[in-house]
């Protein structure tokens, strides 16, 4: 039997055969959809990188297409984050750069990034918050390194050496106290 009934100038569909073909409708619409999910969807991934000085860490938001991360490194010679990687065809990095880690400034005003991209200058995209600015920038097939530099990466001190300053001064003010100095001029 092949589903199909003919009663009375009526055609009846078996509910197997309707089942089967639904079925089938059914996985090949999930089978297409999971092929087509990686060119689509971009997943929102996180870095940390960790203060020198010791200070708090800084956590980075990015996303990229073509390429892993190997590394991300903060150079603060070359007021500069520095970002490795394995790319394995063209593709794009979209990278969320708080200002407390690395910022541009000319005075008050933003100032540019300069982007390069194996030592060679590049064009960006950027977009830009009071907390952060975000970086769309393109790389071909074959890219090792990253490097956005800045005007100013990390802050120069961490809340050790204001400890220590605080501390220096509160012991001068103490020791000058208690031992009365009495300049003869």
């Amino acid at each position: 039997m092949n589903g199909l009934i003919v009663r009375n100038r009526k055609i009846r569909v078996s509910v197997r055969l309707l089942v089967h073909w639904k079925s089938c409708l059914i996985l090949i619409v999930f089978g297409i959809s999971l092929a087509s999910v990686p060119s689509f969807a971009q997943s929102m991934n996180t870095y940390v990188i960790k203060n020198p000085a010791g200070g708090q860490p800084y956590s980075i938001n990015y996303t990229i297409t073509g390429a892993t991360v190997n590394d991300m490194l903060v150079n603060t010679h070359e007021t500069s984050l520095v970002i490795l990687l394995n790319s394995t065809k063209d593709g794009r990095l979209i990278i969320d750069l708080p200002r407390t880690l690395i910022d541009a400034k000319d005075g008050a005003s933003d100032d540019q990034f300069i982007v390069l991209v194996d030592d060679t200058y590049t064009d960006f995209h950027e977009n830009k918050t009071s907390t952060d600015r975000t970086l769309s920038i393109a790389f071909t097939n074959g890219t090792e390194r990253i490097e956005i530099i800045g005007t100013r990466v990390l802050p120069e001190f961490g809340p050790l050496p204001i400890f220590i300053l605080a501390v220096s001064i509160l012991s001068i003010i103490a020791i000058s106290s208690k031992t009365k100095f009495k300049y003869d001029v």
